[in-house]
């Protein structure tokens, strides 16, 4: 699997939620997981939602179970 981007915008092409843009954060201070927010505009977002993980294997299996493929901005 490709590395995964911190704080990064993409635009999921295919896979679930095509049409969306995805970002993932880590969240160090709190949790040590990974976030994974979902919305389907990022100027004026009116559908979204969110995701968290516990690691990076965690997220690399997210990401293969939900067909995702993700051209990052």
């Amino acid at each position: 699997m490709p590395d995964i981007p911190l704080d990064r915008y993409g635009r999921i092409l295919a896979g679930e939620n095509e049409g969306y843009f995805i970002r993932i954060h880590f969240d160090a201070e709190v949790t040590h997981g990974y976030y994974v927010f979902l919305v389907d505009d990022i100027d004026s977002p009116t559908d979204g939602g969110d995701y968290w993980v516990m690691d990076m294997a965690e997220l690399a299996n997210m990401f293969h179970g939900s067909e995702w493929r993700i051209e990052w901005l």
